[in-house]
């Protein structure tokens, strides 16, 4: 099984034994809209918060959440990252609602394939939720990714639709996607290509805010994709798997 379709089979594993069947939460964090383009930030960086993933190796545990999140929070990234899947990426929706707390912007993280995963990133407080146009032209979904974007703005919740190639592109365009996400990791391999933000971008002209993901382990490579067109870069692995998370995002907020 490649790597797509295994993230899909435990989503939705997940939402069958109920894990998305959550109490509403009170806390509900800032758009990502509002603070993409601030001039006042060190620099366009999303910090993801996740403890494991299929090409990282586990650092840190669990138990240190909270100091991991008050000390990344402190350097003031653009907003965060917060994985809810448990298995295979060690994240929790419980980590969705503390980071929810904090007063900046929450992607809720996670392989969406079920109505129920939206409305927990609402109800868990998150101001965003990924989706990802491979799951529409695999036929992961369903229903039409249109419909996943259209229940989000429902819930009030911003969409990074995340796309890898033209054809993703191009249908992603045709959304009402709030953001484009570009991954450069092909998810049915797993590796990665640092020229795919940059020849996505230069092949296609923008219409809407774009986020380069994946693969960014250096200062050059995030000036690169800001370079290429990216409003902001989504940073990870790089970050979680430093002994010291908030020092490595503290590098990456220099640049």
């Amino acid at each position: 099984m490649e790597g797509l379709e295994r993230l899909v089979r435990n989503a939705e594993s997940l939402v069958e034994e109920g894990y998305y069947d959550v109490a509403p939460h009170a806390s509900r964090s800032p758009s990502f809209l509002e603070f993409l383009g601030r001039s006042d930030l060190p620099a366009p960086v999303i910090a993801e918060i996740k403890f494991a993933s299929p090409t990282m190796e586990r650092v840190h545990a669990a138990v240190t959440f909270d100091v991991l999140l008050d000390r990344i929070v402190a350097s003031h990234p653009l907003g965060l990252s917060v994985l809810a899947e448990p298995r295979i990426f060690g994240g929790h929706l419980d980590y969705v609602r503390r980071a929810a707390s904090k007063s900046i912007p929450v992607l809720m993280k996670d392989i969406v394939v079920d109505a129920r995963q939206v409305n927990a990133a609402a109800e868990s407080g998150a101001s965003a939720i990924l989706l990802i146009q491979a799951t529409e032209s695999r036929h992961f979904l369903p229903q039409p990714i249109e419909a996943f974007v259209d229940l989000a703005h429902d819930r009030d919740l911003d969409v990074l639709l995340e796309v890898h190639t033209l054809d993703e592109w191009d249908a992603a365009v045709r959304t009402d996607a709030d953001i484009l996400g570009i991954n450069n990791r092909d998810l049915a391999t797993m590796t990665v290509d640092l020229e795919t933000t940059p020849r996505l971008l230069s092949s296609r002209t923008k219409d809407r805010p774009v986020v380069s993901m994946s693969g960014i382990d250096r200062r050059d490579q995030l000036k690169t994709m800001l370079q290429a067109g990216a409003d902001a870069v989504l940073i990870g692995s790089a970050i979680m798997a430093s002994p010291d998370p908030p020092k490595k995002l503290g590098e990456f907020l220099r640049a």
